[in-house]
């Protein structure tokens, strides 16, 4: 085997050190200078871009559902919108593609439109809404061009706590709910169950029988809603917490046709 032998030379390598003679800014033509300009970064607590809305509140205003509870905020307007008739909210003219919705910082979406239909999320075992305008927290992810929405859930304080009610709804519907919790120090459990049922809304009494509603009960105006939740966290320390949590939710409406009297309307003649 013969070998070969490649000649190659060793360059030294030799490093200069200067010192860094910096030029007066007062010495260069400010006209030859792009002055791009600061930016000024600074934080602070501004209590205008967070609002709650609490149990109590939402209790006291029979508020049954979040779409309702929402609407008591300022600069939070409830809409409908969709084929499916979905009760949404704007929030400073921005609506729930740009809005998330989100529980115990979980985002929910809806693949089918991005629109959540918030009429079918019950308050009964909330403690508290939050509702962040503007700039949020990046905390939230993506698409919160307009602010957030998150739906904080009930964490139980004492050994054994409880609570629920039950109710009509007008004379053709009726509610139910109960809670119950246990912190055990370390660890704590939460549960809860909702059923809420209306058979229809009632038209005003001046309202004058037409070809596609005939007045007295709003036909196709039922709806139903059911909510299981569950959940078991355990704090070992102060600074740590770990959470696991069940909800299943499951809702039926009706979506009522067009009852108005605008010819120009399409909906009038051709009813969906």
């Amino acid at each position: 085997m013969k070998l070969k032998f490649i000649p190659f030379m060793i360059l030294p390598l030799i490093g200069f050190s200067q010192q860094n003679n910096t030029i007066p800014a007062d010495s260069i033509k400010a006209s030859n200078v792009f002055m791009l300009g600061e930016v000024i970064i600074t934080g602070h607590q501004n209590k205008d871009t967070l609002n709650r809305v609490s149990a109590k509140a939402m209790q006291s205003q029979h508020k049954m559902d979040v779409s309702r509870a929402l609407n008591m905020l300022p600069g939070v307007t409830l809409t409908a919108s969709g084929p499916r008739n979905e009760s949404m909210v704007s929030i400073r003219g921005f609506d729930l593609r740009q809005v998330p919705v989100y529980m115990d910082g979980i985002p929910v979406y809806v693949p089918y439109d991005g629109y959540v239909d918030l009429a079918r999320f019950t308050t009964y075992d909330l403690a508290a809404i939050d509702v962040s305008k503007g700039f949020s927290s990046v905390l939230y992810g993506p698409n919160s061009l307009g602010g957030a929405i998150n739906l904080v859930s009930r964490k139980p304080s004492k050994k054994l706590e409880y609570d629920g009610s039950l109710g009509m709804i007008n004379s053709n519907g009726y509610r139910a709910n109960i809670n119950v919790g246990s912190n055990l120090g370390k660890f704590y459990l939460q549960g809860g169950f909702s059923y809420l049922e209306r058979n229809s809304t009632r038209m005003p009494s001046g309202f004058a029988a037409m070809k596609n509603e005939d007045g007295e009960e709003r036909d196709n105006s039922y709806r139903t809603d059911q909510k299981i939740s569950f959940k078991i966290g355990w704090t070992p320390n102060k600074k740590s917490e770990y959470a696991l949590g069940y909800i299943n939710q499951q809702g039926e409406k009706g979506n009522p046709v067009y009852a108005g009297s605008d010819t120009k309307n399409s909906l009038l003649a051709n009813p969906r």
